[in-house]
């Protein structure tokens, strides 16, 4: 397996951000062998503290996130502290920009001085909105940014909040891909510059296919979020669920194999069989429970699979985050 973990050494990070987006950017560049310096405002990034807490007094994602970093805490409205930022960017690779837009600028580190300071910086900007969208200047979080993308009326039953902070996970992992694209380009051109992600774009491309039918004029297709038969969740006998994505003819003939029901096989994708094919897999999978099912599912590779807690699923193998083990050390100044 190819190894990437030392691909950024030597590349050094600054990162101006709070919550999510910003830091997880960087932590994956920090997985990556670079070199990364948070600044925090005093205080801390708030996130520090947000409930719950772990038993250092944490929030555990915050942990995740930035165990990896240099952690410092700068007062970017004092003069100060602001040149001491500006000596950090002299000799740093990449700006991680998690501000609202303009607040660096009104700091008098806007991007001419810090680009005349350093003119290889690559400065990325992680906004709500994009630059040329009228939300723009807007105070958005991911549930904001999940709602105007038009995800959360995706799937059934919405709309309700998400269980998971995919405008703010994307996003991160978007600035992620804007830096190693712009170090690539910075290689050819010798010169560093701008790049600008958002939350809301990130939480639009997720919804890609269905703001692609209402581009088009047509109407929302819940195929593949519910409207299937042959791709969707069902309850077991205990109250757990599984979660059926046997799209293809191979996996189906194996559900309604094992189910014994190989009638159902030749009207998969039938639209006007659905509901009667739903209410036959209901019923089939509330006669066992999910270890009952799993027991005999796990074998056949028919694409079912447990929905499991995020306490099972922190416990269902090995999971890479890419970090490294070094603590985030505080300092001032």
């Amino acid at each position: 397996m190819l190894n990437l973990s030392q691909t950024l050494r030597g590349v050094s990070v600054i990162e101006i951000a709070s919550y999510i987006p910003g830091p997880l950017c960087a932590a994956i560049l920090a997985g990556l062998g670079a070199t990364v310096i948070k600044i925090e405002r005093p205080g801390g990034d708030p996130m520090r503290t947000l409930p719950p807490l772990d038993q250092t007094g944490e929030n555990p994602l915050f942990s995740l996130l930035n165990h990896a970093k240099q952690c410092r805490q700068l007062n970017l409205r004092q003069p100060a502290d602001q040149a001491v930022l500006r000596d950090l960017v002299q000799s740093a690779d990449v700006l991680i920009d998690g501000l609202r837009p303009g607040a660096l600028g009104r700091l008098g580190l806007a991007d001419d001085v810090l680009l005349q300071a350093n003119p290889r910086l690559l400065i990325v900007a992680i906004g709500g909105a994009p630059a040329t969208h009228p939300r723009r200047a807007e105070a958005l979080h991911d549930l904001n940014a999940q709602a105007l993308s038009g995800l959360l009326v995706a799937g059934e039953p919405p709309p309700r909040v998400p269980g998971v902070h995919a405008a703010d996970m994307v996003s991160g992992l978007m600035a992620a891909s804007a830096v190693l694209a712009g170090l690539i380009a910075r290689a050819t051109t010798g010169q560093g510059g701008r790049i600008e992600t958002s939350m809301l774009a990130a939480a639009r491309w997720l919804n890609a296919p269905t703001l692609a039918l209402a581009m088009a004029g047509l109407a929302a297709d819940d195929t593949l979020s519910g409207g299937l038969a042959c791709y969707r969740l069902y309850q077991t006998a205990d109250g757990r669920f599984l979660a059926v994505a046997a799209l293809e003819t191979h996996f189906w003939q194996r559900v309604c194999t094992t189910l014994n029901r190989p009638d159902l096989i030749p009207v998969q994708y039938d639209p006007a069989a659905q509901p009667m094919l739903i209410a036959a897999l209901a019923t089939a999978f509330r006669q066992r429970s999910l270890a009952e099912w799993m027991a005999i599912f796990a074998p056949l590779d028919a694409c079912v699979s447990p929905v499991l807690t995020p306490q099972e699923a922190a416990q269902d193998g090995p999971v890479s985050v890419a970090l490294a083990l070094e603590p985030c050390s505080t300092a001032s100044g």
